[in-house]
């Protein structure tokens, strides 16, 4: 066999292996990608459920969905009640709902705990979520209600908003040495509405309050780089990196964005840093129901940015309206700093120049009137002198006299 001809199949038959090799490693790439996010971000088993739930509420049930559950056992849910109507209810209807819905299972569990039989469907039907526990346990649960209003619409906004930021947050989050994926973090806290603000006064897509932003950031009266995207994700991953290193964990480092990283630590050195024990047992101050289900919300939140194409089929079709304007600073309108100086060194000359003139009048006139005021008292002494003497009555009498006759 020409030599030629040789060097040729041989050549041929390696582009045909690197082609196989190729071929294998894209097949295979979809499920290492899962096992390597498995490994980074792990769904501990006490939260399994309530990840179910959280991938529910942000993907199948809308603004006018609200689904009633035991805040402890968040798989426990009792009705999901649909508010008739479009658009999104009124904060009125939001607490009516939510008053009726406790209400109703309240009585429900309370006349279990009594030990009234089943009577009603709904009776029955919350009896067998309670088979083999104790009388006890519907009180508890009656004390134990939570309302959650579904979002899949907000979450849904989220994610055609995301598109304008993920490019250049993972960017930032890789530059940092963290997992590109923990951007979906953004969806949790503020589904990335760079204008969003919570009423306990965290602020931006990444939820810094102020205490805690001005460790990363330049926060003062005229300025908050808490508005500026680029700025506050550097500081979210500068914050989740610290909190990893400090806890070892993506778990609790996650957590601990919520709670707090000195909280955590504290829950973490109580139970060995066992994150399903903390879950479960932990007890500590304001370690309520977000924080037990923040990390559950994340591990929803980046299951459906995974699977967007499948959960949200038509939204590759949609457009998201333009970002609004970056704005961090809240000055009035800027003057020098030399003409706002000598404008206040001008006014505070005139007023104190106005202040010595009116001064000067208000001495003048009060000196006039006092000598006026001693001048008259002199007079009014030397008149009553002249009163008093026998003679000047005579003449006061003499004129009266002499008036009388002349007008007679």
């Amino acid at each position: 066999m020409p030599s030629g001809f040789q060097s040729k199949i041989t050549r041929r038959g390696l582009r045909r292996l690197t082609l196989a090799l190729c071929a294998l490693a894209l097949m295979l790439a979809p499920a290492l990608r899962a096992d390597a996010a498995e490994v980074v971000f792990p769904e501990p088993s006490a939260i399994q459920p309530n990840v179910n739930f959280w991938v529910q509420v942000f993907s199948q049930y809308s603004e006018r969905d609200f689904i009633i559950h035991d805040r402890d056992n968040i798989q426990r849910v009792y009705e999901v009640m649909h508010l008739p109507g479009t658009g999104d209810p009124t904060r009125e209807q939001v607490a009516y709902v939510n008053d009726y819905l406790k209400s109703k299972y309240s009585s429900i569990l309370n006349r279990l705990a009594a030990g009234e039989k089943p009577v009603t469907y709904e009776d029955i039907r919350v009896a067998n979520m309670f088979k083999g526990e104790p009388r006890a346990a519907y009180a508890l649960a009656a004390q134990n209600l939570r309302v959650q209003q579904g979002l899949r619409d907000r979450f849904r906004e989220g994610l055609l908003r995301s598109r304008y930021y993920r490019p250049t947050m993972e960017r930032i989050f890789r530059a940092a040495g963290l997992p590109p994926e923990l951007v979906t973090l953004a969806a949790v806290e503020s589904g990335f509405y760079s204008r969003a603000k919570s009423s306990a006064g965290a602020v931006g897509i990444w939820q810094f309050t102020r205490g805690t932003g001005r460790q990363y950031m330049r926060i003062t009266r005229w300025h908050d780089d808490r508005l500026n995207p680029e700025a506050e994700t550097r500081a979210a991953a500068e914050l989740l990196r610290s909190n990893y290193d400090s806890l070892g964990s993506w778990p609790l480092a996650i957590t601990a964005y919520n709670y707090g990283t000195g909280g955590t630590e504290m829950a973490a050195s109580q139970f060995g840093g066992d994150y399903n024990k903390i879950v479960r047992e932990y007890n500590g101050p304001h370690f309520g129901f977000a924080a037990r289900n923040y990390y559950a919300e994340f591990l929803a939140a980046l299951y459906i940015h995974e699977n967007e194409d499948r959960i949200f089929p038509d939204l590759k079709y949609d457009e998201a309206p333009p970002p609004p304007p970056v704005r961090t600073d809240f000055a009035p309108p800027h003057r020098s700093h030399r003409w706002r100086r000598w404008g206040v060194h001008r006014a505070s000359a005139h007023h104190s120049a106005t202040s010595r003139h009116h001064h000067r009048t208000v001495a003048r006139a009060t000196r006039a009137r006092r000598v006026h005021a001693a001048a008259h008292e002199s007079k009014q002494r030397v008149a009553s002198a002249h009163s008093s003497h026998p003679r000047s009555r005579h003449i006061r009498i003499a004129n009266r006299s002499g008036r009388h006759r002349k007008e007679s």
